[in-house]
């Protein structure tokens, strides 16, 4: 065998480990999408008008994330969407007008950022997967 050739496994090594990166970084997006959900009560700020900003795009970081995890090669869009969203979360302070509590504005900044830089590696790392398809019984 040659220096650059590869063998199958070593292929199914490298899917797999691309695979579980994906998965890693979108349990953690998923996470980020329940802290996200959950922040308005722990802020105390649950009547007011913009805890829907966090309820909805909580709640699409979450679905959006169990999907990535579920099926890591073949959502590769979503994370593209996750990417917006965490841009969207990080610029939503200012957008809803809650900039000067200190307590929500880190927590956007911090989520935003989070979701960002690991929708983006999610990407990346699921466009260079092959998918394999399901097996049907």
């Amino acid at each position: 065998m040659l220096p650059n050739e590869t063998t199958n496994s070593e292929l199914m090594g490298g899917t797999t480990h691309r695979a579980n990166t994906v998965r890693a970084a979108s349990t953690i997006v998923l996470l980020s999408g329940i802290w996200l959900f959950v922040s308005p009560w722990v802020y105390g700020v649950y009547t007011h008008a913009n805890a829907w900003n966090s309820w909805i795009v909580g709640a699409i970081l979450f679905i959006f994330g169990c999907i990535r995890v579920a099926r890591p090669g073949y959502s590769v869009v979503l994370s593209w969407c996750n990417t917006v969203l965490g841009i969207w979360t990080f610029f939503s302070p200012w957008i809803y007008g809650y900039s000067s509590d200190s307590g929500r504005l880190i927590n956007s900044l911090c989520i935003g950022v989070i979701v960002f830089v690991l929708s983006i590696a999610s990407a990346a790392m699921a466009a260079r997967m092959k998918p394999v398809p399901l097996s049907h019984a």
